[in-house]
């Protein structure tokens, strides 16, 4: 793994929780994360030297670039379930995976169809040329609603995948210091 597919992550990961558009108790609605996911996906980019442009190259949710041209990744996310038939997204980054440095997928998915969702990924990405990360919350339905309940990191290469890194959805949830000992994929 290269080191900027690792800067990424931690990045995505510790700024998943800033401007985070619920307080604890309440729900939202799926535009609200979309916005979040956008914001969180330039700050990325911002702290990485690159630009994200929203809605680029094809209708690819964000395209996040050096100043020179080059790629680093081709972002798309989506509020449904991955695992389901009617989500393209991962199909529509592999179509364009060479050109960048690797790929990125933000989705959710119900804990319980979090096995169904990796298999899908894993079985489209099995021959690309570039990595994909793919951070996934998972969440449980209550009243209509989804209750996030984990951000997971998975990336697949070389025909493998692997949880890369797991952490609380919820920013009320989470302790940094309960993490303090954990490795990779923890």
């Amino acid at each position: 793994m290269k080191r900027i597919e690792r800067d990424f992550i931690t990045l995505f990961n510790c700024l998943w929780y800033d401007d985070f558009p619920v307080v604890e108790g309440n729900y939202t609605n799926a535009a609200d994360w979309t916005i979040h996911v956008g914001h969180t996906i330039k700050k990325c980019a911002k702290l990485l030297g690159a630009r994200a442009g929203f809605e680029q190259g094809g209708r690819t949710d964000a395209v996040l670039k050096f100043p020179d041209g080059k790629i680093l990744s081709n972002v798309e996310w989506e509020w449904i379930e991955a695992h389901k038939d009617a989500v393209g997204e991962i199909e529509k980054l592999l179509g364009n995976n060479e050109s960048t440095v690797f790929c990125t997928f933000i989705s959710y998915t119900s804990e319980k169809s979090l096995a169904s969702t990796i298999e899908k990924a894993a079985s489209l990405w099995r021959l690309a040329a570039r990595p994909l990360i793919f951070f996934v919350v998972t969440f449980e339905m209550s009243s209509g609603n989804r209750w996030f309940r984990e951000l997971k990191t998975y990336v697949f290469e070389d025909g493998s995948h692997r949880l890369y890194r797991s952490q609380l959805a919820l920013p009320w949830e989470f302790v940094p210091s309960e993490y303090v000992e954990l490795v990779d994929g923890e």
